[in-house]
């Protein structure tokens, strides 16, 4: 029997971020799905902290040249045999009942997809305000008919993924965006849920600086819109977990 849930995790040097992902999973109250980790053969020891959790639920890795989310989620799509796919950066964390509660939705409201709020990995008020604005956001984006979600945790119907092509990998910045609205246009059902929330990781913004990190996002989204999705990039944007 396929699973009801594919877990897909992209990631790249991963090692210590990792690690508490799969450990949350491990917790969950739903125990229906599997686990696809994409990874870009990471310079780290990535792959074989993956390992050590198979014993746990069912997980399988696949390794790419490719270093290119996009991409890396694609694959891990096609490999997937659940009927909803899951969408988690390595970083991201969620509590227990969080797939529970993913389940419950999609089998009463019937989405084809959605997102959740989030909150943040920190207890400072500057830093939390970035999960307020951030919520306010996703609730704005559905508001004028534009949906947005981070792709830190999206949630879609397999056949609604393929069958608007899933991600783009041509796309520069913003793919997570972008496969929300194709979805939309498509005419798919769209949820955002205010409970459970995810936990988002602010490392970037610490590393290179709060204000700094806000600001460089600012300009990356700034030039998706004068210029399109596949437009090149005016700064560098990696994923990758040496953050």
């Amino acid at each position: 029997m396929n699973p009801y849930f594919s877990v897909i995790i992209p990631c790249l040097n991963e090692e210590h971020y990792l690690p508490k992902l799969l450990q949350n999973l491990n917790h969950q109250i739903f125990k229906n799905f599997e686990v696809i980790v994409v990874d870009g053969h990471s310079d780290d020891k990535t792959a074989d902290v993956t390992k050590k959790f198979k014993s746990k639920y069912p997980l399988y890795l696949f390794q790419t040249t490719t270093r290119n989310v996009s991409f890396q989620r694609n694959l891990g799509a096609q490999k997937a045999k659940g009927q909803v796919f899951i969408f988690f950066d390595a970083d991201t964390q969620i509590p227990k009942n969080y797939l529970n509660q993913i389940f419950k939705t999609f089998e009463t409201k019937h989405p084809h997809f959605l997102t959740t709020y989030l909150t943040v990995d920190s207890t400072k008020p500057s830093e939390k305000m970035y999960a307020s604005l951030s919520n306010l956001i996703f609730e704005t984006g559905k508001l004028i008919n534009s949906p947005f979600a981070y792709g830190s945790m999206q949630a879609v119907k397999r056949g609604a993924f393929f069958d608007v092509g899933g991600y783009d990998a041509k796309t520069k910045f913003g793919e997570d965006g972008q496969l929300f609205q194709k979805l939309y246009k498509f005419n798919y059902k769209y949820l955002i849920l205010k409970k459970p929330c995810y936990i988002f990781s602010l490392r970037r913004y610490r590393s290179k600086g709060t204000l700094q990190s806000i600001i460089k996002q600012l300009r990356l989204n700034l030039n998706v819109l004068q210029n399109g999705y596949h437009a090149p990039l005016k700064e560098e944007y990696q994923m990758g977990g040496r953050q």
